[in-house]
């Protein structure tokens, strides 16, 4: 599926996984999640994914201001 251009230019989500990062499934344990991927997972794009996209992305600036937010597994 082609994407407009400006679909890349919007902040993508980064989280840190540990077990990612042992098990080698992504680059040093770092997920990145686009708001292409958003849209891919829906199956398409409309105001209610884009503001899920940029809710998710603003709540995790507020709760994590400078580390990465970390994916935690287990207890």
């Amino acid at each position: 599926m082609e994407f407009p251009k400006y679909y890349y230019q919007i902040e993508k989500i980064r989280l840190f996984d540990p077990l990612a990062e042992v098990l080698g499934s992504c680059n040093e344990g770092i997920i990145e999640f686009s708001f292409a991927d958003a849209v891919s997972f829906a199956g398409h794009g409309c105001p209610t994914v884009g503001g899920a996209y940029l809710m998710t992305l603003t709540g995790l600036k507020i709760l994590y201001k400078n580390p990465m937010p970390l994916i935690v597994t287990g207890k």
